[in-house]
């Protein structure tokens, strides 16, 4: 549904890879019902894209099988793109499912609740459920403390799922089977290792709680709230939980390409973190109402949802949404995944633009949405070729900026190169003393030294976000080139952990690509001098392949914390 930080142990987990960016969608005249979207001829130019809509779109979707669809809100109007590849022709706004989005509605729920007086950021889940019936076990004091305020941050110190999520689950439609009952229950069984709050770490069990708090606070469910505050006011028709009649319109989901569909996702408890699905002309009726502040539709609460309310990967978060800004220039933002679906959306406050991307295909790059509009957004200067190896071989290395964010430095052709966790090398430009550059990216790099006179601190800056990294002993990653078709060959496949859990490997690009359950789909990397092992930078895990004599693997262990052997399932 969103956000890619977390930990690979079979016990906890997350639902769908992450965004780092929201959809957004165009919409019609005035915030009513959305009106049939027309021809796709408009030319974009919203956050500096200068091409027609159908190419974001096409960008969107990449080289994958499915359908994509984009809206883009600029100048007082809306243009639309579509993509499709290797799929039946979608239904005219076909629907998409957009996962973590979701938590922008959750937010304002919260939001509007705090506006009215009827719920404070201060409140505490024990005073909230104190006495309530479905709370069958007392909470252990640090769960009993956590705030909505840390709730609806992702600085509650809960857990990205329940440690017993995976319990029964289906890995194909994972959240259906989670109640209510069982909800209050891990809240009981939570044994957080500090009190709140603690630096942001990506909750979809934090949005579960705050989803079913604000449901039993006005003793109606989290999609009839959403219905009755939010989408049924706007005229947001097509912006539901429950597909019923609109089902044939939902677009095909997809998990690369594989030609059979992957299943759609229904949610219970879990339905505030990620159950919509929605339209790009709903999205951007819901966007515009959101940029017209205090002053629009959604009244107050609208302004209220983007106050900062704490730090969060290296920006600020306000209710749910996350914050980039740079030079007083604003950006808001969120994105969305599940098992077939991606999304991205972005609002500029200041332009009062909007633009939405919206995929069947749980394998697309948001990146290719995200980046250029957001490079177009915050330009950085141009500098030299970062050539000089005697000079820049002191940079080369890993410098880590949380447990799941890594920048790995190496000089590669000739050029020194960095590759953020899950990424490639690409060439750095020198800006002056210990300062790089890569305008294509928007990155920026600045180095600060140890009393030896060697770089060990990297501040990086993106499009509004700070990061502070600190130099580490790791080896450096994805030195190794690209490896073929046939080399990856004997490891794809799928294999079981004791538990149930399922470990999907795919190869893409000439890299092995694992998921483990529903979580994200992560890139591992050949560990230098042992064969058969493969790195992860996103987590501090690695994955060691058995193989039969006839050199297809029989089965994989998961080093993390422990040793986790999963044998293969045959096809």
């Amino acid at each position: 549904m969103a956000c890619t930080t977390g930990t690979l142990a079979p016990t906890q987990r997350w639902p769908g890879r992450a965004f780092a960016v929201g959809v957004l969608w165009a919409l019609c005249a005035g915030y009513g019902a959305a009106q049939a979207v027309p021809a796709a001829s408009a030319q974009a130019a919203s956050f500096g894209w200068s091409g027609p809509a159908d190419a974001m779109a096409a960008a969107a979707l990449g080289p994958l099988r499915g359908a994509a669809e984009v809206g883009i809100w600029q100048g007082g109007q809306a243009s639309y793109g579509t993509a499709r590849q290797r799929v039946p022709e979608a239904p005219a706004q076909a629907l998409f499912e957009v996962g973590s989005i979701s938590k922008v509605f959750t937010g304002l729920l919260l939001a509007q609740a705090v506006e009215r007086g009827d719920m404070a950021l201060d409140d505490t889940l024990g005073g909230l459920l104190h006495g309530t019936p479905a709370l069958a076990a007392p909470l252990p004091a640090p769960v009993a403390a956590i705030t909505l305020r840390q709730l609806v941050t992702h600085t509650s110190c809960l857990p990205r799922l329940p440690a017993d999520f995976r319990r029964g689950s289906d890995a194909a439609n994972p959240y259906l089977g989670y109640d209510r009952a069982r909800l209050w229950q891990s809240l009981a069984n939570t044994r957080l290792a500090q009190s709140p709050p603690c630096p942001g770490v990506y909750s979809n069990l934090g949005f579960a709680v705050l989803g079913e708090l604000l449901a039993q606070r006005y003793g109606k469910p989290w999609a009839g709230l959403v219905h009755e505050r939010i989408t049924g006011p706007l005229g947001m028709h097509d912006t539901v939980q429950l597909l019923g009649d609109k089902a044939p319109r939902l677009a095909t989901p997809h998990d690369g390409e594989a030609a059979v569909s992957v299943s759609v996702w229904e949610f219970d408890a879990f339905a505030g973190a990620g159950a919509l699905r929605s339209t790009a002309a709903d999205m951007l009726v819901f966007s515009r109402a959101l940029l017209a502040g205090a002053q629009g539709p959604l009244g107050p609460a609208a302004e209220r949802l983007f106050t900062p309310l704490a730090d969060h990967d290296g920006g600020q978060i306000g209710y749910a949404i996350m914050l980039r800004e740079r030079d007083g220039l604003r950006t808001w933002l969120h994105g969305g995944g599940t098992g077939g679906f991606r999304s991205v959306w972005l609002l500029a406050p200041d332009r009062g633009e909007a633009v939405i991307a919206l995929v069947a295909n749980a394998q697309a790059a948001q990146q290719d949405v995200m980046a250029p509009l957001l490079a177009q957004r915050y330009p950085v200067p141009p500098g030299q070729p970062a050539t000089d190896a005697a000079a820049l071989a002191p940079y080369e290395g890993v410098y880590r900026a949380s447990p799941a964010v890594a920048l790995s430095l190496a000089m590669v052709d000739g050029q020194l190169q960095l590759r953020p966790t899950g990424g490639v090398f690409e060439p750095l430009q020198v800006l002056g003393p210990d300062a790089f550059t890569q305008p294509a990216s928007g990155r920026q790099l600045r180095f600060e030294r140890d009393k030896e006179g060697r770089p060990a601190v990297l501040n990086y800056t993106r499009f509004g976000a700070r990061l502070m990294a600190q130099r580490v002993q790791e080896p450096v990653l994805g030195l190794a080139p690209p490896q073929s078709t046939e080399e990856l060959a004997p490891y794809l496949g799928r294999y079981r952990l004791r538990g149930g859990s399922v470990l999907d490997v795919q190869a893409t690009g000439g890299r092995l690509h694992v998921r483990l359950g529903s979580q994200p789909r992560f890139t591992v990397y050949p560990v230098p001098g042992q064969q058969d092992r493969f790195a992860y930078d996103a987590v501090r895990a690695e994955l060691e392949f058995e193989r039969y004599r006839s050199g297809e693997a029989r089965a994989v262990v998961l080093h993390q914390k422990g040793h986790f052997r999963a044998p293969r399932l045959e096809p």
